[in-house]
């Protein structure tokens, strides 16, 4: 059986409760993403930084071997001690050079070496020494060494339609590198090697590139990254602290506030000792009792109950005892009704029940007389068993009224009715 609180209707008016664990899960998952994003954004922008790095020191390498070539090329070509590690070029015919070899002493033999031959040898140089790896690159090349793999190919194609440079981030023998190519274009000083390709001045030729191992720079901007990340953890811990506090602060607050509307309301809609309904939210559920019951096409039945010799009780054991009375009394009513049906406190020993849903008036006797029985039970006063009675006056809607002023007038007039004939009974109006 529900308590009279727990019957209550909420009336408009009432605050409703603020759904504040949605609105700060809502915060936090905002605050998450923005950091989750300034994260995000802050590695891009450290990718970006990087990529220029690399493209920067890739530009630098490739001005420097073009500017290494250039020398060579100006000389036309430098000779050196040929050497197990450095023999005498079989690409560079008598059509390209006259002497491609020099006979110093019998220990000594010079060898030509041209821009290419110096670059591929530096390049090798670099790759056993884990530097940058250069590389002539070509789609026709003289040398089988010189001929361009996949990226390169990709890049000498750009450059073929115009692109100044073209860089790419690759993957080769399990390492990262990023890539680097700028066109070769036939320069005059290179045309005493090309002129027997039939090459002229400006011709594309091919390309030179270099290939930057991506974790030597990674690596010293990792703390930077590492810093970074650590600064956006912390901002997010800092925010998540002050949010959770928000929101403890807010909960226990609400909570608060909560309790005290709900004493407000209890205190204007309840009665404070038996915690029964009230005059005043007694009237609003008779009023929407009558709603239904035109809807429905049925009866509401106002029991009027007030209690016989109470007065006696109060004036010979007090008013402790009286209010003992009746708290016992408002909890045997409420034994007796329905979930759906109401019980009153409108005075101080005046009680209503409000029953709904009743077809026949007849059937409102058997409940009548239950009632009258449950408060005739002795009550335990001080030590000693005290009995009452109980006068019952009864109208319905709408055989005797539409209102609840003409309800309740003739409910109190048959209780009245009842009680000169010295209680103990109920009558109908």
């Amino acid at each position: 059986m529900m308590s009279a609180s727990e019957k209550a209707v909420v009336l408009p008016g009432k605050t409703r409760k603020i759904p504040l664990k949605r609105l700060f899960v809502g915060i936090f998952i905002s605050w998450t993403a923005c950091i989750l994003v300034s994260a995000l954004w802050n590695e891009i922008q450290h990718d970006k930084e990087v990529r220029g790095i690399l493209l920067q020191a890739g530009k630098v390498t490739l001005e420097r071997d073009d500017l290494y070539r250039q020398w060579v090329a100006m000389h036309g070509g430098v000779y050196v001690p040929v050497t197990k590690t450095t023999q005498p070029n079989p690409h560079l015919t008598p059509e390209m050079v006259s002497r491609r070899d020099l006979k110093i002493s019998p220990d000594l033999t010079l060898t030509m070496i041209n821009p290419a031959y110096m670059s591929r040898q530096v390049y090798e140089l670099a790759r056993e020494k884990d530097m940058t790896i250069g590389h002539l690159a070509s789609l026709t090349p003289l040398n089988p060494q010189n001929m361009a793999d996949s990226w390169e190919k990709r890049a000498l194609i750009a450059v073929g339609k115009g692109e100044k440079e073209y860089s790419e981030m690759i993957k080769k023998d399990g390492q990262e590198y990023f890539c680097v190519l700028r066109p070769f274009r036939i320069k005059k000083p290179c045309l005493k090697c090309h002129t027997a390709r039939g090459d002229k001045e400006g011709d594309l030729r091919g390309g030179i590139s270099v290939a930057l191992p991506v974790k030597d720079f990674h690596g010293s901007a990792s703390v930077g990254v590492h810093a970074n990340l650590l600064g956006h953890f912390l901002i997010w811990g800092i925010g998540v602290m002050g949010i959770s506090f928000g929101y403890v602060t807010l909960t226990r607050g609400e909570a608060a506030r909560e309790r005290d509307e709900e004493q407000i309301f209890k205190m204007a809609h309840f009665d404070n000792l038996t915690g029964l309904v009230n005059r005043n939210l007694f009237q609003d559920r008779v009023v929407q009792a009558i709603t239904v019951a035109k809807r429905q096409k049925k009866k509401v039945a106002l029991l009027y109950v007030d209690l016989d010799r109470f007065k006696a009780i109060n004036d010979t054991l007090g008013h402790e005892a009286g209010d003992s009375v009746l708290r016992e009394v408002a909890k045997r009513l409420m034994e007796l009704v329905r979930e759906t049906d109401t019980v009153a406190r409108i005075g101080g020993d005046e009680f209503v029940v409000v029953l709904q849903g009743i077809e026949d008036r007849q059937e409102l006797a058997p409940l009548a007389r239950k009632i009258l029985a449950s408060i005739r039970q002795p009550f335990l006063l001080k030590g000693s068993e005290h009995t009452v009675g109980a006068s019952i006056g009864i109208s319905c809607y709408p055989d005797d009224g539409e209102d609840l002023d003409v309800l309740m007038g003739k409910a109190d007039a048959a209780m009245y009715q009842v009680k000169n004939q010295l209680g103990g009974s109920f009558r109908f109006s």
